[in-house]
Formats: C-alpha cells, structure tokens, sequence
C-alpha cells in the first residue's frame, strides 16, 4: 500500500510539474498539512475543484474550515481565544484588528523575507502599510480586485419609456419619474430599498460621495454635512408621497430582489454583481421588460460623482499558535507563481477562459464556472500586477452580469470619486465601532422616514453617534490623514 501511495504522489508531481506549478524546492519536502479558516460562503471548500487545483500545483495538503454565517466575529475570537490552531486566517480588516489587538498574531517581516518572494514583490508596499503596526507586518493584504463603482440605481427602462420620460440627472427629475410611475402604475413601488437610504446614486445629488469627506483638509462624516440633512428631507419626503416602499423598514436585499424581479418594483438600488441573479429572474417573469443603470445625479452646482469601491478588501494572518507559519508562508508564496496563479484562478487558457488580442479575459461558459466559480474565496491576495485585468473575466461569467457592470463602469473616468479613507490603515477606534455605527445610522434614517424621529432632533442624534464611537473614528482618521497631508 505504502509502494502505491508513493507510486501516486510521484504520479501527482510529475503532472504538477507539466502544467509549471510545484516548485522545485517544495516537490522534495514532506510537506504537512496546513489548516485555513477562511469566511462564510455557501459551498464546500474542501472539495471544490479550485482546492484540488491548489494541491496539485503546490503539494500542500490543505484541510479548509469556515467561520459561520452569524455571529463571526464571536466565533473567530472564540476559537483563538480557546487556543484553537490555523496556519492561515483569512479574515475581514476589522477581525484583523480585533486580533491584532490581543496579540494573537504573530509579526511575518522575516518568514516574507526568507520565503515569500512573490508576496512581497507581487503586492504592492502601499498595500502593505494598511496591515503593518508599529513598524511590523502582521498579515498580508488583499485588496479590492480593481477600482470600480460598483453600485448604481437600476431601473425598467421600459416603462420609462412608455412614460415618454429621458433618464432623470437630478433629485428634482427623479422626483417626477417616480411620481409619474406611481400616477401610471398604482401598483408598483416607484423605488424600493433596503438597510437604510443611502443610495450613492441619489447621494450625488446633494453634493458629496462618500461617507467620510474632506473637508478643507480634515476628516468629516457626511452626517456632519449640512447636505446631508437635506438629502435626509429630500428622502422623507420621497416616503411621504408613497414614491419610497413602505416596507422599508422590513425589506431585506432578498425581498427587494423579489420585488423588483416579478415587476413589482419600477426601480432599486442594486450593485453590478446582483444582475445575474435579478436580471434573469425579471426577463422570465417579463420577456419585454428593458433594464438601465441611471448615472449619478447632478447637484445645483453641476457637480456629480460617485464613490469606487477600492479598499482593504480582506486580510491573511498567522497565529502565533500556528503549527507550520514557514510552510504557510511557503504554500501562499507557490500560489503566486505567475502560472500557477493563473491557473488557480481562471484554469487554462483555451479550456475555460480566453484572451482576445487586446488583452481582455474572457470566461468560457459553462466550464469556467463549473471549474473556478468560488476561486476568489481561496486568494490570500493576487498579483497586483495583472490580477486586476483576469478578474475582468469573473464580470463576463453571465451576460446579465456583464453587462451589468460595463453600464454601471461606463462613465467611470467623469464620475469616480475615491474615498479619502481608502486607504488608512486598520484602525484601532474604527475597526471596533464601525459596524455598530452603520447599524446606528441605518436605524436613524429608518425612523425618520417612518416619523419615529424628528430631523428637529438631529443634533442630538449626532452627539449620540459621537459619543457612540464616532468621535473616535473621526479622531484617529485625522490623526493618520495629517501624516499623508505633510507628505
């Protein structure tokens, strides 16, 4: 028995070695099992074909395990407080933080040095400034995959049509197509939202993008911006007049999918990625509906934009318990090897993706998705030299999708607009308190809407939030943002 498993690695090696992924160094290791705890997703990832790709091409056996659904950050520190061991985390930039904190992780400066030569030259240094503390590096960054907007107010172009209405630039015009649906279809839900009202597309309208703002050189939350009071009016009054769902306060991203789906809902607030399940799902129920992405709306000064989503996006660390941190630092070196990448990631060129003769990737359906739908769940981070441009072949994976993202990305360069905490490291204050004060916000604009809370109480709903946390984000935002200022 033991010939014959000796007899099979040999088999597994040699045909890793044809497709130019093992390294030779780590095909003579024994090499041990490595543990990964990575976040919640709905499949298996320990027999997923992208798993069986990652051992074929770097020898490791991997046994992958996944924080849960609910209670995540309870879980995580649950288990590393309890001396449960990982080689790898792949953890959110908060979770990070929160680990960080309790010294949990251990410091990776040297393990890079010595055997990490694609993690450190393949990831930019300005990425790794967001994971380093105190001068040292505790994990390895992911960002996003490439600055994009990413999330528009998608609506039945059809209808618009039928109205004999042009697409709305500005709050007061898309005031009067949604009074128009409503007038014409007394049944359908002119707009339909959920988790709050912040809708970058409308927020445009008033004046500022993005949820933290320069302000003459200093950090401010947009709710400190006089605008947004009057992007709070504007909304109630959308409400008000029956031109807002009802059921804002109980709709979640499944119900407004619903909604919108069966043609119930004229228009929602939907990211590029939501159209391959929501687009399909309306042209069955709706053979002639027409779907479109409106720009983002124009304020009374002419101005508009939008913010891009390009940040932080999850963090690789080490445990200081971790059994085998240099062969983790090995394993997720050998994934970065320029074939080995690609073949982890998009499979092999001709079988499931192409490359037209201007470079651009695409997917070869259904087999790409068969073979590499969940790859991205088992990145530690990518070549961020190239990454961005392979990635555009997950946008194309469904027509739906893709178009979907080339509508809402088709004005980037007029409209892009970065948020001037993208790139701030994970903070102590922020990583602690900034999903209790998203869930503080989006409660507030819920009541006011609903008439539970005054917009004349409004200042003391914001000493609250400041009081709550917010002041300390704002504080250590500017502490960090002066140090690029005096650069």
């Amino acid at each position: 028995m033991k010939r014959v498993l000796t007899l099979m690695m040999s088999l597994a090696i040699v045909l890793t070695l044809a497709i130019g992924g093992l390294p030779a160094a780590l095909a003579e290791e024994e090499l041990p099992t490595l543990k990964v705890l990575g976040p919640y997703l709905n499949f298996d990832p320990n027999t997923d074909p992208t798993a069986i790709a990652i051992e074929e091409c770097t020898g490791y056996h991997v046994e992958y395990s996944m924080l849960p659904a609910e209670n995540a950050d309870e879980n995580l520190l649950l288990q590393i407080a309890s001396g449960e061991t990982y080689d790898i985390l792949r953890i959110s930039p908060a979770q990070y933080r929160q680990l960080l904190e309790m010294g949990a992780l251990m410091p990776l400066d040297d393990l890079l040095a010595e055997y990490g030569p694609n993690l450190t030259s393949l990831i930019t240094d300005e990425a790794y400034e967001l994971v380093q503390s105190d001068g040292q590096t505790y994990g390895i960054p992911m960002m996003a995959e490439r600055e994009v907007i990413s999330a528009a107010v998608q609506y039945r172009k059809d209808i618009l049509d039928e109205l004999g209405m042009e697409a709305p630039t500005t709050p007061e015009e898309f005031h009067d197509v949604l009074a128009a649906v409503k007038e014409a279809y007394p049944d359908m839900i002119p707009l339909c939202l959920a988790g709050g009202i912040w809708v970058p597309t409308l927020v445009s309208g008033f004046g500022f993008y993005t949820n933290w703002v320069d302000r003459d050189g200093k950090i401010v939350n947009y709710q400190q911006l006089p605008e947004y009071q009057d992007y709070l009016n504007y909304m109630k009054s959308l409400y008000d007049d029956g031109l807002l769902d009802a059921d804002l306060p109980i709709n979640t991203t499944v119900t407004v999918d619903e909604k919108f789906s069966s043609g119930r809902a004229f228009a929602v607030s939907s990211g590029w990625y939501e159209a391959s399940t929501q687009v399909p799902a309306l042209m069955e129920n709706l053979p002639d509906a027409e779907v479109a992405y409106l720009d983002p709306l124009y304020d009374a000064n002419g101005n508009a934009g939008v913010a891009t989503a390009y940040a932080l996006n999850n963090v690789t660390c080490i445990p200081k318990n971790a059994e085998h941190a240099e062969d983790a630092v090995k394993f997720m070196n050998a994934k970065l090897e320029s074939d080995t990448f690609t073949y982890i990631t998009l499979g092999t060129e001709g079988e499931t993706f192409t490359i037209d003769e201007d470079g651009n990737y695409y997917p070869i359906m259904p087999i790409f998705t068969e073979l590499r739908n969940n790859a991205w769940w088992y990145l530690n981070s990518f070549d961020m030299t190239r990454y961005g441009d392979m990635w555009m072949a997950r946008t194309r994976r469904n027509e739906a999708l893709g178009e979907a993202f080339d509508a809402i990305n088709a004005n980037f360069d007029q409209f892009a607009v970065r948020n001037p905490v993208d790139f701030a490291p994970v903070l102590p204050s922020v990583a602690e308190n900034s999903a209790a004060l998203s869930q503080m916000e989006s409660d507030y604009q819920i009541q006011v809407m609903v008439g539970v809370e005054s917009l004349d109480n409004f200042d003391t709903y914001l000493q609250g939030w400041l009081d709550a946390g917010g002041q300390a984000c704002l504080d250590e935002y500017n502490e960090w943002y002066a140090t690029t200022q005096a650069d």
